[in-house]
């Protein structure tokens, strides 16, 4: 059956390659899920069961991810062999172990102790070609890097740099094989350091790192930049940084004092710009201009509380997530769902929406929790005018009473914490919505109980039976 999708996949797509990032990031999941979950058999180091090589041969996304879920070993040092070893007999026992699974590819590491790490550095010993990820919850010296790179395959690094007495200990690291870095506390020559050593770097996150310029090379490999708590880089170095990354697919920014920064890349698809309150509207209608950015299909926006009016008019904008953006027009609101013609999930939690059109035939799932302001007629209106709609939340929308719940394809509703609402706005969601299959109700004035024995096709949630 697995040869035969792959062979169906070909046909639909033109005997072109086909690969499962065509699809958005949810539909992805439950394709593993479902296709690939229940033929993995975890014992020891996780060997994927043989049956599974056909679909494997599927498409390149898909072989990865079971690659790396199936022939894994962890280790956490949290948890260690027990019975009071040393440090080095640890290490030790956990190399012996390794030795056991000779299929071995990839090895992951969480180490909370530096001793521990410096154990691991003398006496831990991995199959050859074996990939290492290596996260440390403790200050790593210049030193310790050096040894780490050089006596294993490092593939994925997260760490603390210790700042040292003479920067240059930082300088010449040896190149590596890393493709995903996380750099947390750190300086910019430390950042530069690690790129410069780093040619086949893709994903790169510094974190509460006090920057002040540019790294100043070349980083045209990476296809995923997160700056999160990156408080001191200057507006104009964080456009030069970001313009230096025309590659890029995936760029966060989280809690950084940015204003007006300039983003425009041809291949972005995913935007996150989160917690940064001085963001501006004219920096956001910017980055969400077509012409700067015409892959985009996942915007985040939440906790961008200055946002008042941007212009969010993206044709190819597919899930977009606006919470915690209390000022908000009504008119920035009603101009997105007109103008994103591709959107297809919208959140936009404690929202100030009190009177926004919302039109849009493609949208599936939209979630108004604790949107205080939104009256029965917005609701009415959405319902009718939103044809796709499976999902709508409007849990903690106080001022909701008896909105006309009626539409074809509508399948979950949350109403929990109502307060105001009818009996009579339930009875005809029930009598008006034929696809329901799950209903969540708390705290409203009525027997919520009588819609359970009444839809038995139906899950209904009343109260906190959660």
């Amino acid at each position: 059956p697995f040869a035969a999708a792959a062979r169906a996949a070909m046909h639909c797509s033109g005997g072109e390659r086909w690969s499962l990032l065509d699809l958005t990031a949810p539909i992805r999941s439950q394709v593993f899920l479902h296709m690939v979950g229940d033929l993995l058999r975890y014992s020891g180091a996780n060997e994927v069961n043989v049956d599974i090589d056909t679909l494997r041969g599927l498409c390149r996304e898909l072989r990865d991810q079971i690659d790396e879920e199936g022939l894994t070993f962890n280790y956490d040092d949290t948890c260690g062999f027990g019975g009071g070893t040393d440090d080095r007999t640890e290490i030790q026992l956990l190399s012996g172990l390794i030795r056991r699974h000779r299929r071995l590819r990839y090895f992951e590491c969480l180490l909370r102790s530096g001793s521990k790490f410096r154990a691991m550095l003398q006496h831990l010993v991995l199959p050859h070609g074996t990939r290492g990820s290596f996260v440390f919850e403790f200050k790593v010296k210049a030193e310790e890097v050096r040894q780490l790179l050089g006596k294993f395959r490092v593939r994925r690094l997260s760490m603390i740099p210790e700042e040292e007495r003479q920067p240059g200990n930082w300088a010449d690291l040896p190149e590596s094989h890393l493709h995903t870095l996380c750099l947390r506390s750190c300086s910019d020559q430390i950042v530069r350091s690690f790129i410069a050593a780093s040619p086949r770097l893709q994903s790169l996150q510094v974190v509460d790192s006090k920057l002040l310029g540019e790294p100043s090379v070349q980083l045209g490999s990476l296809t995923s930049l997160s700056l999160t708590g990156v408080t001191t880089m200057p507006d104009a170095q964080f456009s030069r940084l970001i313009a230096g990354c025309q590659n890029l697919r995936s760029l966060y920014i989280a809690k950084c004092h940015i204003y007006n920064v300039a983003v425009a890349l041809p291949r972005l698809e995913l935007l996150s710009v989160t917690h940064c309150r001085q963001l501006t509207d004219q920096c956001a209608s910017e980055m969400l201009n077509p012409a700067n950015n015409p892959s985009l299909r996942f915007l985040d926006l939440t906790e961008d509380r200055g946002l008042a009016s941007p212009t969010i008019a993206h044709p190819g904008l597919e899930i977009a997530w606006l919470m915690h953006c209390p000022q908000l027009t009504d008119q920035v609101v009603a101009n997105m769902f007109q103008s994103c013609t591709s959107l297809s999930a919208a959140n936009l939690v404690q929202s100030s929406i009190e009177t926004a059109f919302i039109c849009s035939p493609t949208l599936r799932t939209l979630e108004l929790t604790t949107s205080q302001k939104l009256t029965d007629d917005v609701v009415t209106k959405l319902l009718q005018y939103c044809p796709s709609l499976s999902l709508l939340d409007v849990g903690h929308c106080c001022q909701l009473s008896e909105p006309e719940f009626a539409h074809a394809t509508l399948e979950t509703i949350l109403l929990s914490f109502c307060v105001n609402l009818r009996e009579s706005a339930i009875v005809g969601l029930f009598a008006n919505c034929p696809s329901l299959r799950y209903v969540e109700l708390a705290v409203c004035m009525f027997d919520m109980t009588r819609f359970q024995r009444e839809s038995p096709k139906c899950q209904v949630v009343v109260n906190f039976d959660f």
